[in-house]
């Protein structure tokens, strides 16, 4: 293994969506000429994905069992971005541990809130001393709802101890899934039956803020911050709303960061779909025939290392808006993204989202360190980042002024 310092290194690059992040880090401008590595368990497979990249990238073969290459590698990195999930089954762990105790930013795309808070529990005090930031949620689970959150409360002036309420509404996400999502289904799925995860755990909306009582826990809710028997309602701005399959990840990591922000005690997150949401994902795959008409179909059992089709990363996208509200106003922001959410659009957030660990000034953001948040952990330094990536083509965030609600 070499020794040269690398500005950042991607593991589990050889996956389906690692090798999306390790393919747009590898156009990057900003890694051009730069020293950086691709990592996974199989040699084979990670110098097949070298070879097809025009840069090259170093190639580090580590078992996350051998906690001295761990160590090793991670070492010789300033940021380390893990595709390998799921993490609570490939020992996802021991990599973000090690980065904790050595000062090495971190972030992976986790969805299981359960070893998300296990790893806040182990690791969040160890980061702090280190310096690391480890940012939960690098995708668009959860950045799209933890940035939009920060800049609608922003936007909205309160008085102090105001009640606040944010609400996030997805009305487009026009994707699909990959094997990868299947198997982290799996994962949790045997944390449930083996006790790691209980339903206690799962009805928890403060599980990734241990030990935190707040405005939530006052007012009984569901872990999406939905009303406990909610399944649909009429809204007077977006029509029916339905419960979103992604809210009950994205609105604990929004509860972190108004933990580690100390808002926890005024201010709420909920989050749904529009009805229409899921009218344009089928109108879209509908028109392109399911994607036989256009020779690749969706995939709707896929293995692992599978996942949608070229068109639907190209041609997908997403859009949701969060609305900050107090009994006298109400302030918005919009967020829209191009991109198959979960994969065309994740693996550009993530790979950004390193890039920003790496080479921005975030050194006055929330935290300095520890286990955070997109939020907390970069905040409009990264809002300004993905707003500019691709010629400000990927990703746009629109806040409105307030106005009397």
């Amino acid at each position: 293994m070499l020794t040269e310092p690398l500005v950042l290194i991607v593991y589990g690059a050889t996956g389906f969506t690692g090798q999306l992040v390790a393919a747009y880090l590898d156009a990057h401008p900003e890694l051009r000429g730069k020293p950086w590595a691709i990592a996974g368990r199989t040699q084979s497979k990670l110098a097949k994905l070298s070879a097809k990249l025009g840069g090259r990238p170093e190639t580090i073969c580590v078992d996350l069992e051998d906690t001295d290459a761990v160590i090793t590698m991670v070492s010789r990195a300033t940021v380390i971005l893990n595709c390998a999930g799921p993490y609570s089954v490939n020992n996802g762990a021991a990599l973000l541990g090690a980065c904790a105790q050595l000062g090495v930013h971190y972030s992976d795309l986790a969805g299981e809130g359960f070893w998300q808070a296990e790893m806040i529990e182990a690791f969040h005090d160890i980061a702090i001393g280190s310096g690391a930031k480890v940012i939960l949620g690098g995708g668009v689970d959860s950045i799209p709802s933890d940035l939009g959150a920060l800049m609608a409360a922003e936007a909205l002036p309160s008085a102090p101890n105001e009640s606040v309420q944010l609400r996030g509404v997805y009305t487009r996400y026009t994707g699909s899934f990959s094997g990868g999502t299947l198997n982290s289904g799996k994962a949790t799925g045997s944390a449930k039956k083996s006790g790691r995860y209980t339903d206690m755990m799962e009805a928890n909306p403060y599980i990734l803020a241990p030990g935190v009582i707040g405005v939530e826990t006052k007012t009984p809710r569901t872990a999406d911050g939905m009303a406990p028997d909610f399944k649909w309602t009429f809204d007077s701005t977006y029509g029916a709303v339905s419960k979103f399959f992604m809210a009950p990840i994205n609105a604990r990591v929004v509860r972190r960061s108004l933990t580690l922000r100390n808002e926890h005690q005024n201010i709420s997150y909920s989050e749904c779909a529009a009805v229409g949401m899921w009218l344009r994902i089928a109108a879209m795959w509908v028109s392109r025939g399911f994607g036989y008409f256009l020779g690749e179909p969706i995939k709707f059992k896929p293995k692992s290392g599978e996942g949608p089709p070229s068109w639907l990363l190209r041609d997908g996208g997403f859009e949701m808006e969060v609305t900050a509200r107090t009994n006298k106003k109400v302030a918005r922001t919009r967020i829209v993204g191009q991109g198959d959410p979960g994969y065309g659009a994740t693996s550009k957030m993530l790979a950004e989202l390193g890039l920003c660990l790496a080479h921005d000034d975030h050194s006055k953001s929330f935290h300095r360190a520890g286990v955070l948040t997109p939020s907390t952990g970069l905040g409009h330094v990264l809002v300004l980042r993905l707003s500019h990536a691709q010629d400000g083509g990927f990703m746009q965030f629109h806040t409105t002024p307030p106005k009397a609600n």
